[in-house]
């Protein structure tokens, strides 16, 4: 082959080469590359399944915990078992005094698997009783927390007893498991124990962990239980720095109340002297600056037949060059007295007292004091003024959605004496009460939870000075009963006829004769005849008429054309 036809001929076959190569190369490697793109996806695809599974998973864990953190599912079991436990933690725990421990209204949240129990309280304690408290409060493994915290004290110096207010929140879960009557387990001691070396015996151990280690509490005190054997437990008593050496010797009686108190997770390395700092750097103890001044505390004003007792306080003075001395200046009347250490003013008037003002003065003196301080007092002795008295008020049902009155009536011994009736702090949202009349007006709405519903009403006169008298009233809020419950049969017996009213929102049955009353659902009547298919009953002087099978919701009035010709009693 000559030279030129070999050249002709391998550009020939780089011509064919170049034309179907990327053609044979799209035969056997795009499948490839397909595969592999594809691949790719699935792995993804696979990828985000096991990272949704994965977070799904967690979210059920965390829910089963929550479930078990979770206050009982029913939200007035979950109220009162709450305010039963934070009671007893204010008062045992942390030695608390005059505590008042309040619930708000329970309310459901829209379209939440959640309803929110909140509470307030009120006390007064010690900055290492707060601390104290709010150790166990937030040792506890439950789903709440404290929304508000806020301590007064009435002085800088010392260590005074603060006033504390409290709000709290916690979460009641609708599939949470039930509690019971109590928020935790509880049992009693079952013999006298105070050798720590030697096993507590309890009643019983039900609703506690079948083996060590968990924290119980009985009255103020924590013990840590180590082994389990049955009813017997090795206990050993938590013991704080700040605890004294006969304070840490623990001794329970029989019958003692022992109580299961859970530990959140986050708390199970932490104690109590994590909240220490509370203790070294009170907020309320402050230098005191010297600026004396002199204050009286207390009303100046009472009734004959009442006493007087005021207390005069010397503040900002520096108590270390002495302490100050209080005198009455001026004619004092017969009877009263000052003590010139305490400051305490006490008067009784007898009975031929004349009324009117008794003007005096208030003098302190005390060393390192420039000049001496004074103060005018006047004393008012008034004509008594008898308080009002209310009328007793039985408990009352409501029906949501639906207006409710009641009348509230007080009355006062004293003549020409005007009442003005009001609703204390806490009523119901949309709750009025007529000032002049006392008539009371609320229409329950349907978001609330059917239950008691506990409201305080107030009159006051207008005396001098005027007095306020309270009253409870407890009013029962629930659905609709009438729409549920049902005429569901007619008998004869012994020659009688009866009837049956079955509510089926409660399974409670009601059974009457004629000439008895219906006093249920809101409706109150007498039975006035009872037909084979048909009751008959009188209401507000008419003639109503429930058909068998029907509701009370059907029950329909007659008009006097079609009302049936009653029969006449016998003379």
């Amino acid at each position: 082959m000559q030279m030129r036809e070999k050249v002709l001929a391998g550009g020939l076959v780089s011509a064919v080469a170049f034309y179907f190569l990327p053609v044979v190369w799209d035969w056997f490697v795009a499948p490839v590359d397909d595969a592999e793109r594809t691949l790719a996806v699935a792995e993804k695809i696979h990828d985000d399944r096991d990272y949704e599974r994965l977070r799904v998973l967690t979210k059920q864990r965390l829910l089963k915990e929550w479930k078990g953190r979770s206050l009982s599912p029913k939200p007035q079991d979950a109220a009162r078992n709450y305010l039963q436990w934070l009671t007893a933690l204010a008062e045992d725990v942390g030695e608390f005094s005059n505590v008042q421990v309040t619930p708000d209204p329970v309310a459901a949240a829209a379209n939440q698997p959640f309803v929110t129990v909140r509470f307030k309280l009120k006390a007064d304690a010690t900055m290492a009783q707060v601390r104290q408290f709010l150790f166990r409060f937030f040792q506890t493994d439950l789903l709440h927390s404290i929304t508000q915290l806020e301590l007064v004290s009435p002085a800088a110096t010392g260590n005074p007893k603060l006033t504390v207010n409290m709000s709290f929140e916690a979460l009641s879960l609708k599939d949470a498991p039930p509690r019971g009557q109590t928020l935790f387990a509880r049992t009693e001691v079952a013999d006298d124990w105070q050798d720590p070396t030697q096993p507590l015996t309890v009643r019983h151990s039900e609703g506690f962990p079948t083996r060590g280690p968990f924290q119980v509490r009985v009255g103020k005190h924590y013990f840590d239980v180590t082994e389990v054997a049955g009813n017997s437990w090795t206990v050993k008593p938590q013991v704080t720095a700040t605890q004294s050496t006969s304070a840490r010797t623990v001794s329970l009686l029989a019958e003692d109340p022992v109580e299961l108190a859970p530990v959140h997770p986050d708390f199970l390395s932490r104690t109590i002297s994590d909240f220490d700092p509370l203790l070294k750097r009170n907020p309320f103890v402050k230098p005191v600056p010297y600026a004396p001044k002199l204050e009286i505390a207390g009303s100046k004003s009472f009734p004959r037949g009442g006493s007087l007792e005021l207390t005069c306080r010397a503040l900002g003075f520096d108590l270390s060059l002495g302490e100050p001395i209080f005198t009455l200046e001026g004619d004092a009347p017969s009877g009263m007295s000052l003590n010139g250490r305490s400051g305490k003013l006490t008067w009784k008037p007898n009975d031929e007292q004349a009324l009117g003002d008794f003007k005096l003065n208030v003098i302190v003196k005390a060393a390192g004091l420039k000049e001496q301080l004074k103060q005018e007092l006047v004393v008012s002795l008034k004509q008594s003024n008898k308080p009002p008295k209310f009328e007793s008020v039985s408990e009352r049902h409501a029906v949501l959605g639906k207006e409710f009155s009641m009348p509230v009536k007080a009355t006062d011994e004293d003549p020409d004496t005007k009442l003005s009736y009001s609703l204390a702090a806490g009523a119901p949202e949309g709750a009025t009460i007529n000032a002049e009349t006392g008539e009371f007006k609320w229409t329950p709405p349907a978001t609330i939870v059917p239950g008691p519903v506990k409201l305080t009403v107030q009159v006051v006169d207008n005396g001098n000075p005027p007095n306020t008298v309270k009253q409870e009233v407890t009013i029962t809020v629930g659905d609709d009963l009438a729409q549920f419950t049902e005429l569901t049969g007619i008998f004869d017996k012994n020659g009688k006829r009866e009837f049956w009213l079955s509510d089926k929102s409660t399974n409670r049955l009601i059974v009457l004769k004629e000439g008895e009353k219906l006093s249920y659902a809101n409706i109150a009547a007498t039975v006035v005849r009872i037909d084979k298919k048909s009751v008959l009953f009188k209401r507000d002087d008419a003639l109503w008429r429930l058909d068998l099978g029907d509701t009370l919701k059907k029950l329909r009035k007659l008009e006097p054309a079609a009302a049936p010709e009653l029969p006449k009693k016998q003379s």
